[in-house]
């Protein structure tokens, strides 16, 4: 399930409006005959961490409107918060509809705090006063071999499910948000010196081979979470809580993985948040036609100072957050996964060729009755060395020689 976009979420209520007005008849709607509300859309949360908190505002479009994100952004606009002392932390927009606090901020855990917007026509908003609970930190993170069905009839993908355990959660503390990043370090075992760029004379391809001089041995792919992840204690005595799923990985992800980290952050929400969530996560699994039953519109916690019937959509969430990474050789997965992987460094050895290249790619130094079934494998393969005096050529499996195929240079700074 991807994470809630509001504006989608709009256009398709809207949308609802629409059919359900219409008779059995079949007639094509004609877009330009009804009305269209254009909404407030925030999307905003602070919490204990500190670290520079965002506050994202936009406008909905109608059905038939432009949904590009710099037109729909709401610029120029006054946004800070306020705790319950009247503290203010002023927000300042860093690019369309995108406005931040300093990177160093933090909220307190036992305030509460009130999101203020003024957009640059003079209209105000304020949300609620949500209290910051601060959250439990997360006990373990763990995994398991899991198959995830797919939307093909039939279809379904091995890989590995992340769970994890909370053991000591304050009882006061019941509702919680999750989010999760990831990356996998790809380190190929060949390294590359020279390439083969291919040319044309006429229809003929040839190939240069130059000097290589970048460092394409070591790489990062880094990921982040696209889904609503909800848990709640509130029906556990002791609060704990086990065996909560946060992400899943598909076995194919790990076919040149050298080392995986997975860092998942749990945010202790308001039962009015939950709430809120919950609806969502609702609407997006509806995953009939339009004329399921429907949830309607879902508003949040944030209202219209100068128009009170005016209705906004998005939530301001405060919440303690607690953050756990762990790191993981590809051997500490669940061994079945395994199972399901397959490790092309390991499979395919690299090779020594003394011919040319388009010898090798056209398999003509082989008889013609094996060329069709070597000619597949050989294109699997790239040059990474090359001897001047003798003419060999030394080949890999792409994803074995440069780590860019499969990732991007640069590693992260959180990395171990």
């Amino acid at each position: 399930m991807k994470k809630v976009n509001y504006k989608t979420l709009a256009k398709l209520w809207l949308l609802m409006l629409v059919v359900f007005a219409t008779t059995s008849c079949i007639e094509e709607i004609e877009t330009a005959s009804f009305t269209y509300d254009r909404l407030l859309v925030v999307d905003a949360n602070i919490s204990d961490q500190a670290k520079a908190h965002e506050v994202r505002l936009s406008y909905t479009t109608p059905v038939d409107g432009d949904v590009d994100d710099a037109f729909n952004a709401v610029i120029g606009a006054e946004v800070w918060i306020e705790d319950d002392l009247g503290n203010r932390v002023d927000f300042y927009e860093q690019s369309a509809g995108a406005y931040f606090t300093a990177d160093t901020y933090a909220g307190e855990a036992g305030r509460s705090y009130s999101l203020f917007i003024t957009t640059n026509d003079g209209k105000r908003y304020q949300s609620s006063f949500e209290k910051l609970v601060a959250a439990p930190e997360v006990s373990e993170i763990y995994n398991r071999f899991a198959i995830e069905s797919t939307d093909q009839e039939g279809g379904a993908t091995p890989g590995v499910q992340f769970f994890i355990d909370v053991k000591e959660a304050d009882q006061s503390t019941q509702f919680y948000r999750y989010e999760w990043t990831d990356a996998h370090q790809v380190m190929v075992p060949f390294v590359k010196k020279w390439e083969a760029t291919p040319y044309y004379v006429g229809l003929a391809m040839f190939y240069r081979i130059t000097p290589f001089n970048e460092d394409v041995q070591e790489c990062y792919r880094e990921n982040q979470f696209n889904e609503l992840i909800l848990a709640t204690s509130a029906t556990n005595i002791n609060g704990e809580l086990s065996e909560i799923p946060i992400s899943f990985s598909p076995a194919t992800d790990f076919d040149v993985t050298t080392m995986y980290s997975i860092e998942i952050t749990q945010r202790a929400i308001s039962p009015q948040a939950y709430s809120y969530y919950r609806k969502i996560k609702l609407f997006n699994e509806s995953n009939g036609s339009l004329f399921d039953k429907q949830q309607g519109i879902i508003v949040g916690n944030i209202r219209s100072i100068d128009s009170p019937d005016e209705q906004v959509l998005g939530y301001f969430e405060v919440a303690g957050a607690s953050s756990k990474r762990v790191f993981l050789a590809p051997f500490e997965l669940d061994p079945e996964v395994y199972e399901y992987v397959t490790k092309p460094c390991e499979t395919y050895s690299a090779m020594a060729f003394d011919g040319s290249l388009n010898t090798f790619y056209e398999a003509t130094d082989l008889p013609e009755d094996l060329r069709g079934s070597v000619i597949p494998i050989r294109e699997l393969y790239e040059l990474y060395d090359y001897d001047q005096y003798t003419g060999t050529k030394f080949l890999a499996h792409r994803l074995c020689a440069d780590c860019r195929k499969k990732g991007s240079i640069g590693k992260p700074e959180w990395w171990q």
